[in-house]
């Protein structure tokens, strides 16, 4: 009672001491003491704010006034107050449309003023969780302050621009696109140190922010040296204004460092948030939920969820999902499951209102709140706790919760402009779809009910090749929603030009902020057209993100009686393989052992050295075949078999293994093998029309003694029979090669639309630190490129029936989870190949001469492109089974990918055909009538 009459006391003292002063003099009081209490009391601040206000409102000065309901949500923003936030921005909307003729008075016609506005709407939106709007806001802003270059020669326009890149990339984070995040942060960082070189301060906040994402991207160690620098300064230079910094960064410390698993460390940094709490401190949840993560650590289970407990009682309400995700994990550590679920539930609900799986699917509004990558953790986490109750009806309930997360994967990634981002949304939901494919083999073995395995096709293949698919249907796309020529030039020219900027920064030893600018204007701009084709042209829209994948029932009607399609799933704790041919089915599952995958790692080393010990290779070789492909083969007949590997599985070229191990007998002896990533991308594939035989080869030469310009081509090693290849591949089919000097990437570029068969026999390098600039290799010359880098494949369009990639690990790449190799290979896929057949390994020049001779003869043949490569690496087996040459290293290496259709019509056939003729003829005309025919 005594603090009530003080604080009325000096309340009222100092409107005795206003009253005397005049209007300005009152306002410039007001303001003083409200700057006082900025940081440190929250009521203290609105209430003089108000007295402003009241004060500006009797005035009819609507400019301050208006100015001074800005600055009531800037104070608002900083108390984490989303209340005051939107009914200041209220007043303010009402303001403007009733009084904001005088903002045209001012020397900026107001400009300042609903930039400000916007911004606290932006920020308001921003806290509340409706991060389009938010964006949208914050974009108007920096569209206004960038309109002329003027913003450069003002600190604060300078400031204020930093603050809007800053939320948009928190934004971008915070829905997992982590390129675009990345791109704004690092914008920024260039932005502060080529214009404010000396607000620190300032820069440290990006940086704070930056490494919150380098934190949710799981990068710890980058992130906790950013936060460490940072914290030390904001301590050294102290003043109230720092408080939410250093209390933020030394939560994120304590983050990192419990995820480290260094729990001295993670105290101390939580402790250190003891010495600058607040009163009502906004941050008192999240430094509460810490404590508890740092228990979960340290295995004190019941401490744990008592003080997740506590931090939900202070937790805002659009923040709540993750404190319930954290109690039903811990309950889950504990095998407490039921109450698991039930906070799970919970979670889901405070994501969306009355959430349940069958109300979702029924209306997948894509604005919904649901469609927010928050809601995948807590499926993830249901999923899980489902899978191990292991119940029948839990494995049932279990195919609701995929089901939501499938319909929220696919309404989520259209808003993923990148495929970086979008592979971390495929990476993040993995568990999920395997979580669904115990889930069906379980229900499998139970029932014996086929449609289980139709299920676990469907959940394999939403988990493939995405992608890549979606590239393909969005070159469809692009020509079917007859999108103008004008938009399609323009969007190939900003990539053109984006992929130039970037190989300039890749080769360049020091960074380069000009070209870092340039950069991130092109992919803004490219982005931007994007939204604006995928907004203005629906169906272009329907036809890119189209999620239709193939059914187990449309591979069955696409097989022969003698194809078989081997789809596997590698997950994490089991490998599933799912066997389809015509009229039969089957379903395996191999558990996924520490020894599986070194056998399997040690099988590609061994074949990828032509001096490897033969008979350990052959003794490994058959221990994964038994291990694999026998339980599955046993059960199929059929000769042709069609595999979509996964995962590590991709390193295995399945022709070299062996199905006996007292003849050394080879798979590839016995049936005949290709490759392709997915079901719904072999029917892709197979869909191309296959164009003219034409060929193009390409044979360059390398001299490491010769003029190179600085090129990287010049380092490698010579290729003395790539030429002698070409040669004999001309002899089979009609083309164009270009040899030695002229085998250049300009004439590689300029000729390529005018073939449907390309062969580079080049150096194909691997760069496993920028995968797309693994690149082929192509004549030096001094005044041109000489290298055809990964991202130009995907600025080509060719319509390739076949693409021969006959170099170095040219199918070798970043394995992606669903994707497999990030490849030259399937770069090639990119542009528009309908096969590519293409290597694992380092091959051996003088043997990939021979099998590409027998390759192209095989083709010409008429047969179809598995059969040629098969029978090709049969004849030379054949040939050279008494020497060294028959270690698979020197013949299984190439792999056929994607539509095996055969290129020409076998001249067999057209012998068949005319005797066919004949016969019909002999018997509609009888002998007298044919003799008289032919006189």
């Amino acid at each position: 009672m005594n603090v009530q009459k003080f604080i009325s006391t000096f309340f009222l003292l100092n409107f005795i001491l206003l009253s005397g002063q005049d209007y300005k003099e009152r306002l410039k009081t007001l303001e003083d003491k409200a700057s006082i209490f900025f940081y440190t009391n929250k009521d203290s601040t609105y209430f003089y704010y108000n007295e402003m206000y009241q004060l500006a409102l009797k005035e009819g000065d609507y400019i301050t006034l208006i100015d001074n309901l800005n600055y009531v949500c800037f104070a608002a923003g900083y108390y984490y107050d989303t209340d005051k936030i939107k009914s200041t921005i209220k007043t303010i909307d009402y303001h403007i449309q009733n009084n904001g003729s005088v903002l045209d008075t001012l020397p900026n016609r107001g400009d300042d003023q609903i930039n400000y506005l916007n911004y606290n709407k932006g920020n308001y939106y921003h806290k509340v969780g409706d991060y389009v709007q938010s964006q949208f806001y914050f974009e108007e802003i920096i569209a206004d302050l960038t309109k002329t270059d003027k913003y450069k020669e003002s600190a604060d326009d300078l400031s204020f621009l930093s603050t809007c890149y800053s939320f948009i990339a928190n934004i971008n984070a915070e829905g997992d696109r982590f390129e675009v995040a990345d791109e704004y942060y690092q914008k920024n960082i260039r932005l502060y140190k080529e214009y404010l070189p000396h607000e620190n301060e300032s820069l440290d906040k990006v940086y704070n922010l930056y490494a919150s994402s380098l934190y949710t991207q799981k990068k710890y160690t980058s992130s906790k040296e950013i936060f460490i620098k940072t914290i030390s300064a904001a301590e050294d230079s102290y003043d109230q204004s720092k408080r939410n910094s250093i209390v933020t960064t030394s939560l994120m410390l304590s983050k990192i460092y419990n995820v480290l698993g260094k729990i001295d460390s993670a105290y101390f940094y939580l402790n250190k948030i003891e010495k600058y709490k607040a009163s009502k401190d906004p941050f008192n949840f999240s430094y509460i939920s810490t404590k508890g993560d740092i228990l979960v650590t340290e295995n004190k289970l019941n401490e744990a969820i008592k003080t997740f407990f506590e931090a939900l009682e202070v937790t805002p309400d659009v923040n709540k999902f993750l404190i319930y995700k954290k109690i039903g994990d811990t309950y889950e550590k504990q095998s407490l499951w039921d109450k698991a679920l039930d906070n799970y539930q919970k979670g889901l609900i405070n994501l969306g209102n009355d959430f349940n799986s069958h109300s979702f699917l029924d209306n997948p509004d894509p604005t919904n709140v649901l469609q927010k990558q928050e809601v995948l953790p807590l499926l993830l986490s249901k999923s899980t706790v489902l899978k191990k109750k292991g119940t029948h009806d839990d494995h049932l309930a279990n195919f609701n919760v995929i089901e939501t997360a499938i319909a929220t994967i696919d309404l989520s990634k259209p808003s993923f402009k990148n495929d970086r981002d979008k592979a971390f949304l495929i990476e993040n939901a993995y568990p999920l779809f395997e979580s669904g494919m115990e889930s069906t083999y379980t229900l499998y073995k139970t029932s014996e009910n086929d449609y289980y395995i139709d299920e676990a096709f469907r959940y394999s293949e939403k988990s493939k090749s995405v992608l890549l698919m979606e590239a393909l249907l969005s070159s469809q796309a692009t020509e079917f929603a007859n999108i103008p020529k004008i938009i399609r030039e323009q969007e190939n020219l900003l990539k053109n030009k984006i992929t130039l900027v970037e190989k300039e920064l890749t080769s360049s030893e020091n960074s380069n902020s000009s070209l870092e600018d340039n950069l991130f204007s092109l992919n803004q701009e490219l982005r931007n057209l994007i939204v604006d084709v995928e907004t203005n042209y629906p169906t272009y829209f329907d036809l890119k993100y189209n999620s239709k994948i193939l059914s187990l029932q449309d591979v069955q009607n696409n097989l022969t009686e003698n194809e078989l399609f081997v789809s596997w799933f590698y997950g994490n704790e089991n490998i599933y393989a799912i066997a389809i041919s015509k009229n039969k089915k089957s379903f395996q599952k191999i558990e996924i052992t520490p020894k599986l995958e070194g056998d399997i790692n040690d099988l590609h080393a061994l074949l990828s050295n032509p001096k490897s010990n033969l008979d350990s290779l052959s003794k490994l070789s058959y221990t994964i075949y038994q291990k694999l492909l026998h339980p599955i083969l046993k059960l199929h007949p059929q000769e042709r078999i069609i595999l979509a590997p996964d995962g590590l599985l991709n390193y295995i070229p399945f022709g070299s293994l062996v199905t006996n191990d007292k003849e050394n007998r080879y798979l590839i002896e016995d049936r005949n093998l290709s490759y392709v990533n997915s079901a719904t991308l072999w029917s892709q594939l197979n869909s191309k029309e296959q164009t003219s035989t034409n060929l193009l080869a390409f044979a360059p030469s390398f001299d490491s003694n010769g003029p190179t310009g600085g090129s990287r081509s010049h380092i490698l090693g010579n290729l003395p029979h790539n030429k002698n290849e070409v040669e004999h591949i001309l002899t089979s089919f009609k083309g164009k090669s270009f040899i030695n000097d002229q085998a250049t990437l300009q004439n590689f570029t300029s000729s390529l639309s005018d073939y449907s068969v390309l062969h580079l026999a080049t150096h194909a390098v691997f760069d496993d630190e920028n995968p797309e600039y693994s690149y082929l290799a192509f004549t030096p010359k001094k005044e041109s490129d000489d290298l055809l880098f990964v991202k130009d494949l995907y600025n080509l369009t060719l319509n390739a029936s076949l693409v021969t990639l006959s170099g170095c690990e040219s199918g070798i790449g970043e394995l992606k989870r669903g994707e497999g190799f990030l490849s030259l290979a399937r770069g090639f896929f990119y542009s528009g190949a309908a096969s590519i057949s293409s290597t694992l390994w380092k091959v051996n020049d003088n043997s990939s001469a021979n099998l590409m001779g027998m390759f192209y003869e095989n083709l010409a043949d008429g047969k179809t492109k598995d059969a040629s490569l098969r029978d090709a690496k049969l004849s030379f087996l054949q040939k050279n089974r008494e020497n060294g040459l028959a270690h698979p290293y020197y013949w299984s290496g190439y792999i056929i990918q994607g539509n095996t259709q055969p290129l020409v019509t076998s001249s067999k056939w057209q012998w068949y055909l005319y005797g066919g003729i004949i016969i019909v003829i002999l018997i509609f005309l009888g002998r007298k009538k044919l003799v008289q025919f032919f006189k």
